[in-house]
């Protein structure tokens, strides 16, 4: 029996231990300044991550969704006869859109038409006349030649005192007649050889200019149906049947779906290590709790804060407020990985979330970003 008490006093001895251990540990919980200290660990760790994590993995939530947006204008007026698509239709490239009245078009090439014919008609008029000209330019050569015959027949005959002073005169005067006849068929020669030379390569000119006219009313005519510039989804329509269409102004847009793009703004300091091809990744709002491999396409070299504009006026400068102004932010542009996975996503532009960049191998400070930026996409569910 003496044993139990000799057995039991170690237990007491260090049940008491223990008890004023986890005393002194309820006490330094409930101290003010070990909670002050572990806040003051943590605020310095979090800003040694923040400072180091900027630079390697830059983590940014102003991003958004961009595609190009191609505007659809007709490139010649006239009054919609037909609509073929509604407001977010997806559309193949060269799919109709919609048509204008063909009919002045169609008038415009039917003019032209017969105008060409009149035109060809006209050319081999000017050949007939210029081959017309030429026999008479012959003729009267030949005249003119046998009239200097008969001048200088006259003429011997006349200093002969052989004739009379009469047929002398008939002759002179024959002789002129027949040499201004034969320069009024040169001139005449001469003008269609000018009308006919106007040539561009073998075409006559005025052919050729009556050609370009119909080239181009075809070419309003093919206008005046106008079709999808990409493949995409329209949006913005402002169109409906009976209305005019204005050269040059935008009545739909189309949103060429094939290629989207992710614009991140990141500070400037964010950007000291990014360079095009680096890995990131995508959280997208209206996609929560996922991310999405992305690789970094353009880095942005400029914003218009700095573009100095001439005016004549003295710069505005203007006063910081801050001691430390905020940094600058550039736009960074990602494109998704084309995996089929990701080829279905319900993308819009505009669509706002967050990027990740890896500027070097994913080791300890990437896997915390990665970790956090995990985190940032389920709080999208709130």
């Amino acid at each position: 029996m003496s044993s139990i008490p000799a057995l039991t006093k170690p237990i007491r001895s260090a049940a008491g231990v223990f008890a004023r251990a986890l005393g002194r540990v309820v006490r330094m919980f409930r101290s003010f300044l070990f909670w002050l200290l572990i806040t003051a660990a943590v605020i310095v760790l979090l800003v040694v991550y923040f400072v180091a994590a900027d630079r390697t993995t830059p983590l940014t939530t102003d991003a958004y969704v961009q595609a190009y947006v191609v505007q659809v204008a007709p490139q010649v007026g006239g009054q919609v006869v037909r609509v073929h698509v509604h407001e977010g239709q997806h559309v193949d490239a060269g799919q109709p859109l919609f048509e204008l009245d063909p009919r002045p078009f169609e008038h415009k090439v039917a003019m032209l038409e017969a105008k060409l014919v009149e035109t060809e008609y006209h050319i081999k008029q000017l050949q007939a006349q210029w081959a017309a000209a030429k026999a008479e330019q012959r003729q009267l050569m030949a005249e003119a030649e046998y009239a200097r015959v008969v001048h200088r027949q006259e003429k011997e005959i006349f200093d002969r005192e052989s004739t009379t002073e009469r047929k002398y005169v008939d002759a002179v005067q024959k002789l002129k007649a027949a040499e201004a006849a034969v320069e009024r068929s040169a001139s005449q020669v001469a003008d269609v050889e000018h009308a006919l030379a106007a040539r561009i390569g073998t075409v006559h000119a005025s052919v050729a200019q009556v050609k370009a006219q119909l080239a181009e009313a075809e070419l309003n005519l093919g206008y005046s149906k106008v079709v999808a510039p990409c493949s995409g989804v329209i949006t913005n329509l402002q169109l409906t049947e009976g209305s005019y269409a204005h050269v040059g102004q935008a009545v739909l847009a189309c949103i060429d779906t094939r290629h989207w793009l992710v614009v991140a703004n990141f500070r400037e300091r964010s950007l000291e290590q990014m360079r095009p091809g680096q890995p990131a990744l995508v959280a997208f709002q209206a996609i929560p709790g996922r991310l999405y491999p992305a690789v970094v396409q353009a880095i942005g070299n400029g914003v218009s804060q700095g573009q100095g504009i001439p005016s004549g006026m003295l710069p505005d400068v203007k006063n910081q407020t801050m001691w430390i102004p905020a940094a600058q932010r550039f736009q960074v542009r990602l494109a998704l990985d084309e995996s089929p996975d990701l080829q279905d996503l319900p993308l819009r532009v505009g669509m706002t979330g967050s990027v990740s960049v890896y500027v070097g191998e994913i080791r300890f400070l990437g896997r915390v970003t990665r970790a956090l930026h995990t985190v940032l996409a389920w709080f999208y569910y709130l």
